[in-house]
């Protein structure tokens, strides 16, 4: 809390610098943190766009529609929740990835009552195979549609997790498109499980995610073989046995709870949104302390530790 104080005090002090048109320049320092100067750090430095208050990032209204047999009707999904669950998603990527909201990212939620008119809606009104999924977001429309899961498979909490899910996608598609999957699945996975206590963003441990990695330890073992995963092949692997997905999610979250690995993170995501062309296999290299080989021994170790630390990701 008062990192992010200091750095809103910083940054109103070179703003006001900057009145005589000087550029603003902001960087990630190797801890992850966001700095700002009125000169050019190094290459990775961007510009950073002035904008005013009215024009800022504000909280939205997301528009769930109730489809199928629910039309008319009364669903048991919490709609105030859900409101609160996507808004709390746009809060972390701006407060803790530090995207800049300068127009609103679209969300519309279709609510289907179950899963077989789920697959009849995505099928007819969005073009989609959804058959092998909880949710879907269809980028092309801007749009997500979720049924409201089984008592076997999670009931609504599941439910709220796969919109969370899907609107980390929405909020990545919209402001970063060029991304590899593995982090753009990783990234939903960890909004999963994301909180808010205290006032304190926090994500939880994915429990099926570290369940499949370990039950497929030799599977999950490479980090370097993973990223490079062209997409088509990742995609047709993970509809086959998920193992994908769960090592995705385990690797962002390991990422996420060492202070180098979250510098990562932030750095691949702001690369992504500056449109940058690389794949991430080499820059790995360039982010992470002691580059690629560095990062596979560290993931190995945790890998054979059982996945145990940490209980929980504070930010």
């Amino acid at each position: 809390m008062c990192r992010l104080n200091a750095v809103a005090i910083s940054l109103s002090l070179l703003l006001f610098a900057a009145s005589a048109s000087a550029q603003i320049y902001r960087w990630v320092d190797d801890n992850g943190r966001v700095q700002f100067s009125d000169k050019p750090h190094s290459q990775q430095a961007e510009v950073v766009k002035l904008r005013s208050s009215a024009s800022g990032w504000k909280p939205l209204n997301i528009e769930v529609i109730q489809q199928g047999s629910l039309q008319g009707g009364s669903a048991r999904l919490d709609e105030a929740k859900v409101q609160r669950d996507v808004n709390l998603v746009y809060r972390f990527y701006d407060e803790v990835i530090y995207f800049d909201f300068y127009r609103q990212v679209p969300v519309k939620i279709h609510l289907l009552p179950n899963r077989a008119e789920y697959i009849a809606f995505v099928r007819k009104a969005m073009g989609a195979d959804g058959s092998q999924s909880l949710g879907l977001y269809v980028p092309s429309l801007h749009e997500i549609a979720v049924y409201i899961h089984e008592d076997e498979i999670g009931g609504l909490e599941s439910t709220y997790a796969t919109i969370r899910h899907e609107a980390s996608h929405a909020i990545l598609h919209s402001l970063a498109e060029r991304m590899p999957l593995w982090l753009n699945e990783g990234m939903a996975e960890q909004m999963e499980t994301l909180v808010a206590t205290d006032g304190e963003l926090a994500i939880l441990p994915h429990r099926n995610n570290r369940a499949v990695c370990l039950q497929r330890r030799q599977r999950v073992g490479d980090v370097l073989a993973f990223v490079e995963i062209k997409s088509d092949r990742w995609q047709k692997a993970n509809l086959a046995e998920g193992t994908n997905q769960s090592m995705a999610g385990q690797l962002v979250y390991f990422l996420l709870s060492r202070p180098y690995g979250r510098s990562l993170i932030t750095r691949l995501l702001q690369d992504y949104k500056r449109g940058v062309n690389v794949r991430s296999y080499y820059l790995l290299d360039e982010h992470y302390i002691g580059g690629r080989q560095t990062l596979n021994i560290h993931w190995r170790q945790w890998l054979s530790d059982d996945m145990r630390a940490p209980a929980e990701i504070r930010f």
